[in-house]
């Protein structure tokens, strides 16, 4: 078997499990979010941190890895295409915010909602801030949309930076709408 095609199989699996584990974590949140009941909010918070540690953390290893190998197997170089500077730097960045900020976070989140649950605590906002500070709410509604420019870089294959740099800013400013009407649409259901 072709070694180019075994690394292209493994990007493309790698990005499957990465964008069904941030999707998932998102519905998760979003449930988290929605509910009145404590208990809900544990689970929410419970599936979060499984679906990001099994399927999320092993997609981004598995895209990085095959990523790297693609990247010397195709002799491309880091930093001569706009595309391929913006799909390894914000993947970097992802994973960096994803392994230190989004990590603390969902355990934190987790915690907190366990002892609550155990001391038999009704969910209130306390609780809910105690659990989740506005650093976490940007960097959780930045994933989707950082995901989905870092695809759009590997099908598009922008060739101006000024394209790459385009591309990015609608992302962020996506992540920005996202972090102020999700957590509005999503008030708890009593």
């Amino acid at each position: 078997m072709d070694y180019y095609i075994l690394l292209k199989f493994g990007h493309i699996v790698g990005f499957i499990l990465l964008g069904g584990g941030l999707l998932a974590v998102f519905i998760s949140e979003f449930q988290a979010y929605r509910t009145a009941d404590l208990k809900v909010f544990a689970e929410a918070a419970r599936y979060t941190a499984i679906f990001y540690d099994s399927l999320a953390v092993p997609g981004a290893l598995l895209v990085g890895l095959s990523g790297f190998f693609l990247i010397l197997e195709l002799g491309l170089g880091f930093f001569e295409a706009p595309w391929l500077v913006g799909m390894w730097g914000l993947f970097l960045f992802e994973f960096i915010e994803g392994n230190t900020v989004t990590r603390f976070q969902f355990r934190r989140t987790l915690s907190r909602s366990r002892e609550a649950l155990r001391r038999g605590d009704p969910l209130t906002d306390a609780v809910r801030d105690e659990a989740r500070s506005r650093l976490s709410q940007i960097v959780h509604f930045l994933d989707i949309p950082l995901f989905t420019v870092i695809v759009y870089f590997g099908t598009v294959r922008p060739d101006s930076w000024a394209h790459a740099l385009g591309t990015m800013l609608v992302g962020v400013s996506t992540a920005a709408v996202l972090t102020i009407v999700m957590p509005r649409l999503a008030r708890p259901h009593v």
